[in-house]
């Protein structure tokens, strides 16, 4: 009767842990305000990827204005630039939702169907179900986790580098307002192309130095930003994944559809015994 009467307690106690996850702790956990400190650390991310992107295209089109060809490769490898800052965009703003959408998914979805394989353990067959629903429960933390973690992990490095992309923005204005001079020079016809260099006090080859300097910062920079929005963000879940297969033994692989289901080992040692009688 004890016994009969305690897991009564612990299924209405899981329910009521159910429905708390659905109603309660599912509306905490999705709210944009409890995600204050990582949202604005994307967003200054974020802004941080246009300025580059947006100083990548002002500054290639400078180059191009510099006098000869040697320059011109410089400004096509600029301009390409566009495409890889737009797809570490397309990472932060995706971090962004899916710091509310995860836990939507996890208290309204994971932890329900945990309680429930906790309460038919309790009811029926407890060691396979109650082991199922330790594999949920542990699943459902480590995706709690896993964008924080990677978050928190990305900032530790994007701080080391920080002042170094100011740096290469500050040389990016500064190489910007030079060949800015130049294309209202040219524009308006002062003179031959000397007149123009001397009134910048710079020469061909200096600008196009210049013009190489910028492109390394901007590869740095760019490396800097796939690394902390892209790179680190992936280890992070892989580590979770590994750490979550090593607690449950679970291996995605044994989802592929396309795989036939395992065979009982009652059933090759039935198919070997045929074998032999044959």
């Amino acid at each position: 009767m004890n016994r009969t009467l305690s897991k009564i307690i612990i299924c209405l106690s899981l329910i009521v842990f159910a429905a708390a996850s659905i109603g309660p702790l599912a509306s905490r956990f999705t709210r944009p305000e409890r995600y204050t400190e990582y949202t604005a650390s994307l967003d200054e991310k974020t802004e941080t990827v246009l300025k580059l992107m947006a100083a990548s295209t002002v500054t290639s089109a400078g180059i191009s204005a510099i006098p000869g060809d040697t320059a011109t490769p410089i400004a096509e490898k600029l301009a390409d630039f566009s495409e890889y800052f737009l797809m570490i965009l397309c990472v932060l703003y995706a971090e962004k939702y899916m710091l509310t959408l995860v836990p939507m998914g996890v208290f309204r979805g994971l932890i329900p169907l945990t309680c429930l394989l906790f309460i038919l353990g309790r009811v029926w067959n407890p060691r396979l179900f109650d082991r199922h629903g330790m594999k949920l429960l542990i699943m459902s933390i480590a995706m709690l986790l896993v964008i924080p973690l990677s978050i928190h992990t990305s900032d530790l490095v994007y701080d080391t580098y920080r002042q170094s992309i100011e740096s290469t923005l500050a040389s990016a204005e500064e190489l910007s307002d030079e060949t800015t001079e130049l294309n209202e020079a040219e524009a308006e016809n002062t003179g031959v192309i000397n007149s123009i260099l001397n009134k910048l006090s710079e020469t061909k080859d200096t600008l196009s130095d210049k013009a190489a300097k910028i492109l390394n910062r901007f590869v740095e920079s760019l490396a800097v930003m796939i690394v902390t929005s892209c790179v680190i963000p992936i280890l992070v879940l892989l580590f979770f994944v590994w750490v979550t297969k090593q607690l449950t033994g679970i291996d995605l692989r044994d989802f592929d559809p396309r795989r036939s289901a395992p065979r009982r080992h009652d059933d090759e040692e039935e198919e070997t015994q045929q074998r032999v009688s044959i």
